[in-house]
């Protein structure tokens, strides 16, 4: 039997302490291969054997968030594991969190759910968790009262986009927050003390080029909520929270994972254990959000263009960049994105991945005078894409074109109908984030429909990149328990 002992180094690393061979053991268990290593250079060069191992076998190091899988790793080896007093959870009960939200003054239309309360004293058990919960589950409130435990702790809190830098300073406004807050959307005083309660600020404001904040910079912060976590699997992301070495408190809140072993167990390692507060499909239940209905239009082409598709040029198949281009510039395809928009009453957002592909929709769709029709982009300012979120809130039957990143984490609709993916993404993380925009709760909305666009370009035995992507999406479409129509359009 094997003794494993798990030693606090700081808030970023522990020590793994056992034999050479159980150390060995732990670094397979936490190996993985690098998302496509196959076509990096050294991999190709015989250099490196494509996998990232999180354990150092040298210094068996290894991030402190992981120290929930070890135990489960030696539990189903019968393994003996002890860990410093540093890792032993906090004993906080119902009862005193229960007279600290009362104490908190948040006013009565905030209501706290079952849920909410149950994964804010999940995490202030554990003192670092990465919270998955959808879109409108309301994840800022839970920041703030978990913010609000730790409040003798200076609090910094990321998030992905320029907008929700002033959208979660407002929403802590709302809940009654009358503390110092520190907001920055483009580069922040490199003092080591900021005079603040809590700094807002954006992923790219902390480790962007000049504004690249210095790793003593840190030191002055006790508690971190990373928004939108799973961001963080890019590099410059996991520098940020490495450098947060005497940050003990570590929060991560993301809608959904992307699945990938590597990434998640990283996010895991930097925040804290994954735990799942509420799914959309129960908050459609529980009447917290719109019902959601998915009408999947597979668009079938006439067989000689199908044909002519799949037919090579210079010996070489179509590839997924060729299929795009063909795509965004079908003339019938794009007239019939053209009717289906105007067609449908209410407001409706129609989102796009290339940008001439959005300036072609908004030229052709702003021709109708029965419209009033806006446009976003990656171009458009924090300031003109709220003026925009407000007036279409004010709209009776308004189409937003945006494209998917601005659509995923950067606009937020309650007066929302209708949502057309032009462009339709596989990513597990775009399409849940998309859906539930769309889903806020409004006065003039009982159901949002999502008119997921599909192209069946299959001839014979070849198929599409496009379709084959549609298949991932019902995988997504069936493990959230959505419902989703089929229907086929011939163009």
């Amino acid at each position: 039997m094997s003794d494993v002992h798990l030693k606090y180094i700081n808030s970023v690393h522990i020590k793994v302490c056992a034999d050479p061979s159980t150390i060995m053991e732990l670094s397979d268990h936490f190996t993985f291969y690098a998302d496509n290593y196959k076509w990096h250079p050294k991999y190709k060069a015989r250099m490196w054997d494509g996998k990232i191992r999180l354990l150092n076998n040298l210094s068996g190091t290894i991030y402190g968030g992981l120290a929930q899988k070890i135990k489960k790793f030696c539990d189903a080896r019968d393994y003996t594991l002890t860990f410093d007093d540093e890792l032993i959870y906090a004993n906080v009960s119902e009862y005193e969190l229960t007279e600290f939200i009362k104490g908190l003054n948040i006013p009565e239309k905030y209501q706290i759910r079952d849920y909410q309360f149950k994964s804010i004293l999940k995490c202030i058990r554990s003192g670092r968790r990465t919270l998955v919960s959808p879109t409108s589950s309301g994840k800022s409130l839970m920041i703030y009262i978990i913010m609000r435990w730790y409040q003798q702790h200076k609090g910094l809190i990321i998030v992905p986009t320029i907008g929700l830098v002033g959208q979660m300073e407002s929403d802590f406004r709302d809940y009654g927050y009358t503390g110092n807050i520190h907001v920055s959307t483009s580069g922040l005083s490199k003092s080591h003390d900021i005079d603040c309660d809590i700094v807002i600020t954006t992923w790219q404001s902390l480790n962007n080029g000049k504004t690249k904040m210095p790793k003593q910079w840190y030191a002055q912060f006790g508690c971190v909520f990373g928004d939108e976590a799973h961001g963080c699997k890019a590099t410059s992301l996991i520098q940020i929270l490495s450098s947060l070495e005497t940050c003990r408190y570590r929060f991560g809140t993301t809608g959904t994972l992307d699945g990938q072993p590597l990434n998640e167990t990283t996010i895991e390692g930097l925040f804290g254990p994954q735990y799942r507060s509420t799914t959309t499909k129960q908050l459609m239940e529980d009447g917290h959000v719109a019902k959601l209905k998915i009408k999947c239009i597979i668009l079938k082409y006439p067989e000689d263009v199908k044909k002519q598709f799949h037919t090579p040029v210079n010996k070489k198949k179509k590839s997924y960049q060729d299929e795009i281009d063909f795509l965004v510039n079908n003339e019938k395809r794009n007239k019939y994105l053209k009717n289906l928009t105007l067609s449908l009453k209410g407001n409706k957002l129609l989102f796009f991945r290339i940008i001439d592909h959005g300036k072609l929709l908004h030229t052709a769709i702003s021709s109708s005078h029965d419209h009033n029709v806006f446009y976003i982009d990656g171009s458009v300012s924090g300031v003109d894409r709220e003026s925009i979120r407000r007036a279409i809130e004010d709209e009776e039957n308004a189409v937003l074109i945006a494209s998917l990143g601005t659509t995923s984490t950067g606009v937020s609709i309650n007066k929302l109908h209708h949502m057309i993916a032009a462009s339709p993404s596989k990513s597990k993380i775009k399409v849940l984030q998309s859906i539930g925009r769309m889903l806020r709760m409004h006065a003039e909305k009982d159901e949002a429909v999502l008119y997921d666009i599909v192209d069946d370009l299959s001839y014979k035995s070849q198929t599409n990149f496009t379709l084959n992507h549609f298949l991932e999406r019902c995988k997504i479409y069936d493990a959230e328990k959505f419902d989703y129509e089929i229907y086929n359009v011939r163009l």
